[in-house]
């Protein structure tokens, strides 16, 4: 056999299953459109809200920063633990603009995002639906989440508490993330400047790793608003009738 026969030989052995069973299938799949259902179809499946840029970033910096060492993003089942009727924590009370929305964390939360950020105790409260609890309590406060997410991220102390329900100002251990924001001089009203207190003639203003970081906890929501809660995920049947 001649070293050319073997070559070819040895493309023939390797190469082709490479080609047929990993680079056609990948060049396929890679783009593949979403199925769509027609309209009018009983035909149904979790909905996965499109994750933009800068909330990809966001959740790396969320990691980078520390923040899943004292914030988990896992609401328990009643069998390991309260978390499911603690308002907000796991979905919206119910009410007459709302079915009880209460359940336990499932594996598609975390469908789209590179890390899972279950977190490692809870110093602080659960932020599975944090983007949710923030928009029921500022609803006509005149203060959207974002900007409550760049107030707390700047000083944790200058913020209400919102997570029981209450709304004293917070006395939270949070680490100031003062370090994501820049103090430059004020022109003419500054666009994007926090409200706080600062030197005569200047501003403080989020770097995009603050940006990013608020757009991603603003997009923690997770309590399938206006949905009935699955029969398979509903570990607490009874929570609609005690809530009524």
């Amino acid at each position: 056999m001649t070293f050319k026969a073997f070559i070819f030989g040895l493309l023939a052995s390797f190469g082709f299953p490479w080609l047929v069973a990993v680079v056609i299938p990948f060049a396929k799949m890679r783009s593949l459109e979403p199925v769509k259902f027609a309209e009018g179809s009983d035909q149904s499946g979790p909905y996965i809200p499109a994750r933009d840029g800068r909330v990809t970033e966001g959740s790396k910096i969320y990691g980078q920063e520390g923040c899943a060492t004292c914030h988990t993003q896992v609401i328990r089942p009643t069998y390991a633990g309260n978390d499911i009727h603690r308002e907000g924590w796991a979905g919206l009370q119910a009410s007459l603009d709302n079915p009880d929305t209460r359940r336990a964390t499932f594996a598609n939360d975390f469908r789209g995002e590179k890390v899972a950020h279950i977190g490692m105790s809870r110093v602080g409260p659960d932020l599975a639906n944090l983007g949710r609890r923030l928009e029921t309590h500022l609803k006509g406060d005149g203060q959207t989440p974002l900007e409550w997410v760049m107030l707390h991220l700047y000083n944790p102390r200058s913020t209400p508490n919102y997570a029981d329900n209450q709304t004293i100002p917070d006395r939270s251990s949070c680490p100031s993330k003062n370090g994501l924001f820049n103090v430059v001089p004020d022109y003419q009203g500054r666009g994007g400047a926090l409200k706080v207190e600062a030197p005569e003639g200047k501003a403080v203003v989020p770097t995009d790793r603050a940006r990013a970081l608020a757009s991603y906890l603003v997009s923690l929501k997770k309590d399938m608003l206006n949905q009935p809660v699955p029969a398979s995920l509903n570990t607490n049947p009874k929570a609609a009738a005690s809530a009524k």
